[in-house]
């Protein structure tokens, strides 16, 4: 089975850095298992993008623990996904992540 090529706009590591620190506020390491679970997460997507979309031919697959979304396209032709943001699932769901 082919893997699908990650590529994640410039402005993701933005909200992974904000995750990681709001998560090592709350607990101490916090933030640095919620990378490691990132990680994970990325190496499943790249076997298996096709979860549910949810707007605009954009993918939404949370993260198992952290409550969190990753929000991607699928590019079936050139076997690449393309993520566009890593938001809480506790913001406004108004709040437009496209920058």
């Amino acid at each position: 089975m082919l893997n699908y090529k990650i590529i994640a706009d410039p402005k993701v590591k933005y909200d992974l850095k904000e995750a990681r620190d709001f998560l090592n506020s709350r607990r101490k390491g916090f933030g640095n298992k919620f990378l490691s679970e990132y990680r994970i997460t990325l190496k499943y997507l790249q076997k298996n993008p096709n979860f549910q979309i949810r707007y605009n031919e954009i993918h939404c697959l949370p993260m198992k623990t952290f409550k969190y979304m990753i929000h991607f396209k699928i590019d079936e032709e050139n076997k690449s996904i393309h993520i566009f943001a890593l938001l809480s699932t506790y913001l406004n769901p108004d709040k437009n992540w496209i920058r």
